[in-house]
């Protein structure tokens, strides 16, 4: 590799991202540049010239992807539709926010313990086993008609929430496995965004219209069906882990003692590497700010823009689009430099782009500013999300994903919270302004990072556990 210049940390940075300008442009213009090449069978490095959609070549990807997209559209569909119904049911708004939060608990409490767990047990067998668990916990809400039963759906809401807690991290560590920790991993997490992406444009206004011509019940019948059917998707996987002994903290597996062992190697692993303790602090930092965003956004739309929901519509639909360009241009930054350089440029650019946003009270602005939020934001997440991945020990990857994403969770309640507050105490534009200094430090985080590559992971064989 070429050394560079003797030049302050932002100048090179800045030399980097502009010597490949062009190139990327080109990797975007058009975006028909989601083409796929021919390349070798089975998972590895992509070629030159092939891009999201290649990693589709893998049978067992192709069946994770579609339970994904099949069990994030009907979770899409309830997110919706519990609250209004909730609030029809008992014309309670605390109630109604009850059901939002309801989900965000079982994160703080599970999240390191599902880790452990899903580390040691057959990941596919536990996204299958969650799967199933949800489905029936979703199903719990087709008994409630009357608002001495709205607690039903607080517990099933809990349940489908603790079981995620297994699910997410089992998917996670399971991806490698099935696509490498080379070009395809990075291929495979952009498709996920695309997916989620395009159910976030789609989601909600199917689920409205879902609710609003056949009611809830329809609703819930579709949640509980598409789990269903992300289970038959996950049965159809054909990989199987190896045969040899997987690391463990000792014997007495069962024990408290050894769970809280076997957690604390998760939290240790992230402690002592540089790349992956920078990543889960200045993921902290962009949960923080997204969620103060996500609370002052109602009250910025009424009191600064004073627009309508059909306008906070339009707007959250310029966020989806710009959701979806970050896909392509993840991975056109990704061949030409460092993760680091992206993880830092795209914090950088989201910063900018909040400030902009927030301080131009200009509908018809608002629109275009709403769109360049979507893409750096996408752009951090599947970059982190593929470093932690291809440079995780597969025998530690679910606790270290599960930390990660408990540390998330706890810092986007702390958002949701301080946002509230300082919109009444500050304001709301001083509140947003406040997230894009977070977001600048999240940013500054990234920096820390050694300019030097992590190694990937290498896997260690395991034996499965009964």
């Amino acid at each position: 590799m070429r050394e560079e210049p003797d030049r302050p940390e932002g100048v090179q940075w800045a030399v980097r991202a502009g010597r490949h300008a062009p190139a990327v442009w080109a990797e975007l213009t058009p975006l028909t540049r989601f083409r796929t090449a021919r390349p070798a069978a089975g998972p590895g490095p992509l070629p030159e010239g092939t891009v999201v959609f290649s990693v589709l070549r893998i049978r067992d990807y192709r069946f994770l992807a579609s339970g994904q997209l099949l069990s994030s559209l009907g979770d899409w569909f309830l997110l919706l539709a519990v609250p209004y119904y909730v609030l029809e049911l008992t014309g309670s708004a605390r109630a109604s926010g009850f059901s939002l939060a309801a989900g965000t608990v079982p994160a703080l409490v599970l999240g390191p313990l599902a880790g452990a767990l899903v580390d040691r047990w057959n990941r596919l067998r536990v996204m299958i086993a969650a799967d199933l668990a949800r489905m029936a916990a979703v199903s719990l809400m087709l008994w409630v008609d009357s608002p001495d039963e709205v607690w039903l759906i607080y517990v099933a809401l809990v349940l489908e929430s603790s079981l995620s807690q297994l699910f997410n991290p089992a998917s996670a560590a399971l991806l490698p496995q099935l696509v490498g920790r080379e070009g395809d991993l990075h291929s495979a997490n952009s498709l996920s965004a695309l997916i989620a992406g395009s159910i976030r444009l789609v989601g909600g206004p199917l689920g409205g219209a879902v609710y609003g011509g056949l009611g809830f019940t329809a609703v819930v019948a579709i949640d509980t069906i598409s789990y269903a059917c992300s289970a038959l998707c996950l049965a159809m996987v054909r990989h199987r882990p190896s045969t040899i002994a997987r690391h463990s903290t000792g014997e007495g597996r069962g024990q408290v003692r050894t769970l809280v062992a076997e957690i604390h190697e998760g939290v240790a692993q992230i402690r002592h590497s540089p790349w992956l303790a920078a990543i889960a602090g200045a993921g902290a930092l962009f949960a923080i700010a997204t969620s103060a965003v996500n609370v002052g956004l109602i009250p910025y739309m009424d009191r600064v823009l004073h627009a309508s929901p059909q306008v906070l519509g339009l707007l959250f639909g310029a966020f989806g689009a710009g959701s979806l360009l970050g896909v392509p241009l993840s991975r056109a930054l990704a061949r030409r430099l460092t993760d680091r350089t992206v993880l830092v440029g795209s914090l950088t650019a989201l910063a900018m782009a909040f400030a902009a946003t927030f301080n131009t009270p200009v509908i018809g602005w608002s629109a275009v500013l709403f769109l360049t939020i979507g893409a750096p934001m996408v752009c951090f997440a599947i970059t982190s999300g593929t470093f932690v991945a291809r440079h995780t020990p597969d025998a530690v990857l679910g606790r270290v994903s599960a930390t990660i994403g408990f540390l998330q969770a706890a810092a986007s309640l702390a958002g949701m919270l301080a946002g509230s507050l300082l919109s009444e105490a500050l304001g709301v534009v001083t509140t947003m302004n406040l997230c894009c200094v977070t977001v600048a430090l999240a940013a500054g985080t990234m920096l820390l990072m050694p300019r030097r590559q992590s190694p990937i992971a290498e896997d260690v064989p395991f034996k499965e556990a009964a």
